[in-house]
């Protein structure tokens, strides 16, 4: 079964952050069963209060804000990890069940289940023999 997956690239169309501050694509990984698509994404510092989750119009956008960890005036040795937000959108072409969407976010690491309409399942047919 092949998935129906597409990212959305960023285009001169998308609509600017508000917010100021850098914005960064997490990495996802995603695993297609029969039920339905599970994305597992990186966000560091994110906490559950700041995701925001949204499936619309066929597409699924994962959105999150991170505090600074550090003060501002804090002097670094080595300065590699930077703070800002996060964004990722995804076309899903197969039908889902929206209601049935869970997300669940543990030490900056979110998984997020996306069940499938159960028009777009696969179904087993029995053969019958003489």
């Amino acid at each position: 079964m092949a998935a129906t997956i597409e990212k959305q690239e960023a285009t001169t169309a998308a609509p600017e952050p508000l917010d100021e501050g850098p914005r960064y694509t997490p990495l996802v990984d995603i695993v297609e069963t029969n039920d339905g698509y599970t994305f597992y994404a990186d966000l560091p510092g994110v906490k559950a209060g700041d995701l925001d989750i949204t499936y619309e119009d066929d597409t699924l956008t994962i959105e999150a804000k991170v505090a600074p960890r550090q003060p501002k005036d804090q002097q670094y040795l080595i300065h590699e990890y930077g703070v800002g937000g996060f964004s990722r959108s995804f076309n899903i072409a197969t039908p889902v069940n929206p209601d049935g969407i869970r997300a669940e976010l543990k030490n900056g690491e979110l998984c997020l289940f996306v069940p499938k309409a159960e028009s777009a399942k696969v179904r087993k047919i029995a053969i019958k023999t003489d």
